[in-house]
């Protein structure tokens, strides 16, 4: 079996995050846990091999220099940017199953390029978290074990989850894992969406009012599960200048309340696509990515074809009611009998 890991160096550690006081991720806590999930791994697979992103802060290579699994790092050069995610999964499309550190813009980089076969074990470590698991790692390292070693089935356990494709005018298209936020602030900075009063519009796969960020805000409005066959579609204000529909509160970033005028929501249905006019940058997942024309039509549609992410309580409850399994895969009566 062989678990591919990609730890981003810099997840966690934006604006957002700085100027609201909040904890960050930082690479010694990453690489503690990198280390408790190869632990949970070699725990259930001693055998197994492990590839990995060289980050250049060596978050991943300081953390297997104590395991006792081999281990290699990819041939690539690292450019510090988000291509790097992106061309690590390239080079692990043959990898039983990925291991992320990351948030939200993190596994969208990695699902850019990740063969849709793979199962994926997101840990948060960044600043938005609506996509990655919060979990202990030790934990996560043994439901990346099972999966990989493949004791569970994949349809269960990792789900494929749902995906935003963005597609403009001029032919250029992109993909958001959570959401896609037109804003008509055009300085892209720092990339990270900070000032709800410049949003004009988002779509959202997912819509949850107990994370931060703009899954939050559309999940006051109306709470959308990855499960549910359906996203949502919210305007904040629009050329009419319609009258709000309503005020939501919601934690738009760590630290950060916000009240946010909703001028109209509804319901998307997978496959089925909306247009938008009127921003001048395009969002994904958080991150402020992309200047438009405002007078541009954006066009988005979800689908269910993002990466398939292990649910690592579901896996861990599923193995719990198999047989039990000794570390090299054989069945505990097996062992007895032999």
């Amino acid at each position: 079996m062989e678990v591919g890991f990609i730890a981003n160096p810099v997840s966690g550690k934006d604006i957002r995050r700085l100027t609201a006081g909040a904890s960050v991720f930082d690479n010694q806590e990453k690489a503690a846990i990198v280390r408790r999930c190869v632990a949970g791994i070699e725990g259930v697979c001693p055998s197994a091999v492990v590839r990995y992103y060289p980050d250049s802060h060596q978050i991943a290579r300081s953390a297997l220099a104590s395991s006792n699994l081999r281990s290699f790092p990819l041939d690539m050069p690292c450019t510090g940017t988000a291509a790097d995610s992106t061309e690590a999964a390239v080079k692990m499309n043959d990898v039983d199953v990925l291991v992320s550190l990351g948030g939200d813009g993190t596994n969208r980089a990695i699902a850019k390029s990740l063969a849709s076969e793979i199962p994926l074990v997101a840990l948060s470590t960044g600043t938005n978290n609506a996509f990655p698991t919060l979990c202990e790692a030790t934990s996560a390292g043994m439901a990346a074990a099972y999966v990989g070693l493949r004791r569970v089935s994949l349809d269960e356990v990792s789900p494929v989850t749902k995906c935003i494709h963005v597609r403009l005018e001029d032919g250029q298209s992109d993909i958001a894992l959570i959401d896609v936020v037109g804003t008509d602030d055009r300085f892209i900075g720092s990339r990270a969406l900070v000032d709800p009063a410049k949003y004009v519009f988002a779509v959202l796969s997912v819509a949850d009012p107990s994370k931060v960020g703009m899954t939050a805000i559309g999940g006051m409005v109306e709470e959308v599960a990855d499960s549910y066959d359906h996203g949502l579609a919210i305007r904040f204000r629009s050329e009419t200048n319609q009258r709000p529909i309503g005020v939501v509160a919601a934690a738009a970033a760590p630290g950060l309340v916000a009240s946010v005028a909703i001028e109209d929501s509804n319901r998307i249905e997978l496959s089925n696509t909306v247009r938008f006019r009127g921003a001048s940058a395009l969002a994904f997942d958080g991150e402020r990515e992309l200047v438009i024309g405002e007078d541009q039509w954006v066009s988005l549609t979800i689908e269910r074809d993002g990466p398939r992410r292990v649910d690592v309580v579901k896996c861990l409850r599923v193995v719990a009611g198999q047989h039990l399994y000794t570390a090299n895969g054989m069945r505990i009566e097996e062992t007895v009998a032999n």
